[in-house]
């Protein structure tokens, strides 16, 4: 009998083990599946002290209003994008559940409301970034230069869920330019 209670006690030792590192497999392995899309952003705030080396930003989803998406995270709205990944075309507010089929397959990816978001909302308006101590003043003066834009490499998972992956940086285009090709 106190050999059957020796083996009982090991599996009921190894069960919430098992259980853990089967989660953590899974956890893992679902956070690199996904699509990868560019998303420009602003509203940075470079520095917050307070949770280390980050780069808080705003999304700046293309023709896209911030107050089109709802703040709340059981949102039954999502983000309909279409384009060729990482490249955005275009993007739309649209309900989580359409009654027409043919909506949903318009959509190239979609982004949900995430619960889990760290910035306290649906982390479809706003997220952050860590940025490395020794890159910090590199980032500080391109966030800072108008003539840059900031550009988000994010990845959209298979459930809908964002995670912004690195930071870079683009020429935006030259306001003169546009207006000589105008005329």
């Amino acid at each position: 009998m106190n050999q059957y209670r020796r083996l009982f006690l090991l599996i009921a030792l190894l069960i919430p083990v098992l259980g853990m590192g089967l989660t953590w497999f899974l956890s893992e392995r679902e956070s690199h599946q996904g699509t990868e899309w560019d998303v420009p952003i602003a509203g940075y705030d470079p520095r917050d002290l307070l949770r280390g080396h980050y780069v808080q930003f705003r999304y700046d989803w293309p023709a896209v209003e911030e107050e089109d998406i709802p703040i709340w995270s059981r949102s039954p709205k999502i983000l309909c994008i279409r384009g060729a990944a990482p490249d955005i075309i275009s993007v739309e507010v649209q309900d989580e559940i359409s009654s027409d089929p043919a909506v949903d397959l318009a959509c190239d990816a979609t982004a949900r409301a995430n619960p889990w978001s760290e910035e306290g909302d649906n982390g479809l308006t706003r997220d952050r970034i860590y940025v490395p101590q020794e890159a910090a003043g590199d980032y500080d003066r391109k966030l800072a230069d108008p003539k840059l834009q900031a550009i988000v490499r994010v990845r959209i998972n298979n459930r809908g869920f964002i995670t912004p992956l690195s930071l870079s940086f683009q020429s935006r285009p030259d306001e003169n330019s546009d207006q000589d090709a105008a005329e």
